[in-house]
């Protein structure tokens, strides 16, 4: 790549079609304890929609890729919800590892309370997608870096590495946006790193032509995420209400005076 990717499905095929043409091999997070060089280990993020993820689940098993999708529990989707849970064994079923997106400022501040908080949210997640999760990290890790589980026995959390792995560079999309051209120049081998850890949030890939990232967030993102609740009301709710018994037998509120 010449350029940095805008923020389009296009684009982001011709990112990862740039990492393996450039003979870096994509690894799952679990593995990053290995150190193996020209690793590259895809990330996602999902911080206000699973079902919105799933086109860039099914872009990447295209190309034969594979990547950690963490979610969130505590987030503005339920992943018990019916298109939610669909679209979280969707990922696992495309060959995706599923990863936990714990949020400490939900959890009790008791160290032991918040292990325990850490473990149920775990099963619950490992129950939604019927596989194992062998791998957390934090949400919103920015607003404060004391990160408690950064070495637990059992599970993989990428930001140990990214704090203890001197061969590893870490790049992300957070807010729509690239901070710097370091994609570039690990691409083109001009970093001393040979290895990178890679966080792209699928919610800030769905249009597929450029635009400021705040046009984005209020003509693209708001409407898609908040689509879902309207699909909800205007599908399910409406009709609940109007096949109910006290509508049908014209005991509705349109009655009062």
């Amino acid at each position: 790549m010449n350029r940095l990717p805008s923020f389009t499905i296009a684009d982001y095929r011709r990112l990862l079609e740039a990492v393996i043409g450039r003979g870096y091999s994509f690894r799952p997070v679990v593995s990053m304890n290995e150190g193996r060089s020209r690793s590259v280990y895809l990330r996602h993020d999902v911080d206000f929609s699973v079902a919105h993820a799933v086109g860039m689940a099914e872009a990447e098993n295209l190309l034969g890729v594979s990547s950690t999708y963490y979610l969130l529990l505590t987030g503005p989707y339920n992943v018990f919800s019916g298109s939610a849970s669909k679209a979280v064994r969707g990922l696992a079923a495309l060959g995706h590892e599923i990863g936990l997106h714990y949020d400490l400022k939900l959890y009790p501040g008791s160290p032991g309370e918040a292990a325990g908080r850490l473990r149920k949210e775990i099963e619950i997640l490992e129950f939604v997608a019927g596989a194992p999760v062998k791998t957390i990290v934090m949400h919103e890790p920015f607003l404060d870096n004391r990160d408690i589980f950064l070495e637990q026995p059992g599970l993989v959390n990428p930001s140990f590495y990214n704090k203890n792995d001197p061969g590893l560079i870490y790049i992300s999309d957070s807010c729509r946006a690239w901070r710097d051209d370091r994609l570039l120049a690990f691409l083109r081998g001009k970093t001393p790193e040979n290895r990178l850890h890679l966080n792209i949030h699928p919610e800030s890939w769905l249009s597929d032509k450029r635009m400021h990232r705040i046009d984005y967030l209020d003509r693209v993102l708001m409407p898609a995420v908040l689509e879902e609740d309207r699909k909800y009301f205007s599908e399910t709710v409406r009709n609940v209400w109007m096949t109910h018994d006290a509508a049908v037998s014209g005991y509705g509120d349109e009655d009062e005076d």
